[in-house]
């Protein structure tokens, strides 16, 4: 992307930005923290355009302070910018500002896009209806699915009881929505959502695993 003056790109361009004082705080807050930012969400929309408008500035801003790499993906109107830790190191972001994604949170995130994505029941839209419709789907594998997901948890400290399985995909779903993948429709109850462009990202890092997780589940079925 070159600026219309035909300028070399620096990483200190986007402080020229007349937003850069309104708007760069929240925006470095944001990616350091992990969060996708896409056009819609998280709110205000300016916080995409700040970023858009100085891709280039910003890119070397991260790679050249941090050791880290912004990125864009997704399509033109549904494009959302991270940065990609997935090499496993932090750069300088310090490890207290940033959180992986724990690996129970990508099973459930797995499980919901297989749901979604593979097995076709697009108006899945709730914390709730997603439940219920994965223990009636795995109704006979559940007692494999807790213990693949259990197994997974950084949590062992009990039996892993269906009440125990809700609760881990309710925090998953939090995690979703710190991560930008998803925005509540209501931040109260915590149960109606949008899924949001950047939650693609999950299934371009694991949709052979998204595919192949029945075979998974049933591997385990028998295993006590």
């Amino acid at each position: 992307m070159e600026n219309e003056d035909s300028q070399e790109i620096t990483l200190h361009n986007f402080l020229k930005d007349k937003k850069v004082t309104a708007i760069f705080g929240k925006v470095d807050y944001l990616l350091k923290s992990g969060v996708h930012i896409q056009r819609n969400y998280p709110l205000p929309g300016e916080l995409y355009r700040f970023i858009e408008r100085n891709e280039d500035s910003l890119r070397l801003y991260y790679k050249e302070l941090f050791k880290v790499t912004l990125e864009k993906s997704g399509t033109e109107f549904n494009g959302y910018y991270f940065i990609d830790f997935e090499d496993g190191s932090r750069g300088g972001i310090p490890s207290e500002q940033r959180d992986y994604l724990k690996t129970e949170y990508i099973i459930i995130g797995m499980l919901f896009l297989k749901l979604v994505k593979f097995d076709g029941n697009v108006d899945l839209n709730k914390v709730s209806d997603f439940t219920s419709l994965l223990f009636s789907e795995y109704e006979e594998e559940k007692v494999a699915l807790r213990k693949l997901i259990a197994d997974a948890s950084s949590d062992k400290g009990s039996d892993f009881t269906d009440t125990r399985l809700m609760e881990v995909i309710s925090k998953a779903f939090g995690k979703f929505n710190e991560l930008g993948w998803i925005s509540w429709e209501e931040e109260q109850e915590k149960d109606s959502f949008h899924e949001q462009p950047s939650f693609a990202r999950l299934r371009n890092l694991y949709e052979p695993q998204i595919l192949g997780i029945d075979k998974l589940i049933q591997s385990l079925k028998d295993v006590k």
